[in-house]
């Protein structure tokens, strides 16, 4: 597990293997803290149902077999976050949750980034050619399975753990309120 700050330096993210896998995002207790209270949800509500390791928590889970995991990871992490790519919706699902979570503004790189920081990744490769069959089918059961298994947060899509409706809900709401201040914002540069 590493700090995604980490994978900001180019020779530290060439350590990630660039194989198909899946990856986990985790995060300690005061990032925890804000995701819940923008969700309205209280940790002691969800504590026993969100997966825990080293006193972090793990908030959102995602594959890569389409592409490496390193190439996954690179595009949450490093993502130029431009105006553009706010505006045709190429963002990272994780980026734009986390946007919409601490800036309720799609267009604010800088404290998504800022967040993204405080985060750690894990990932998983698996024996199975990137775009082969064989690793879309195992990282899509793999993916159903972690969500079923654990509370994931800041999953939305094949997400059906019973606890993450109302989370869920809220997430969606403030993603599409944030992409309408990203319209308002229009084609001005990202801050």
């Amino acid at each position: 597990m590493l700090k995604a700050s980490t994978l900001r330096n180019k020779t530290e993210l060439q350590e990630i293997p660039a194989a198909a896998g899946y990856y986990k995002w985790w995060c300690a207790k005061p990032e925890l803290d804000v995701i819940l209270n923008a969700l309205g949800a209280n940790l002691s509500d969800v504590q026993q149902a969100i997966e825990r390791k080293d006193n972090l928590y793990c908030v959102y889970v995602g594959i890569a077999a389409k592409e490496s995991v390193r190439a996954r990871l690179n595009w949450h992490v490093n993502d130029k976050h431009t105006a553009s790519r706010v505006k045709n919706g190429t963002l990272s699902t994780l980026r734009q949750s986390i946007a919409s979570i601490v800036a309720k503004n799609q267009f604010d790189k800088e404290a998504t980034d800022s967040f993204i920081d405080k985060l750690y990744v894990e990932w998983f490769c698996i024996d199975r050619p990137i775009k082969s069959a064989e690793a879309k089918a195992k990282l899509h059961s793999t993916e159903r399975n972690l969500l079923f298994d654990c509370l994931r947060i800041l999953n939305i899509q094949d997400n059906h753990h019973p606890l993450v409706e109302p989370i869920k809900f809220k997430l969606k709401l403030l993603r599409k309120n944030s992409k309408i201040i990203a319209k308002r914002q229009g084609d001005k540069k990202c801050y």
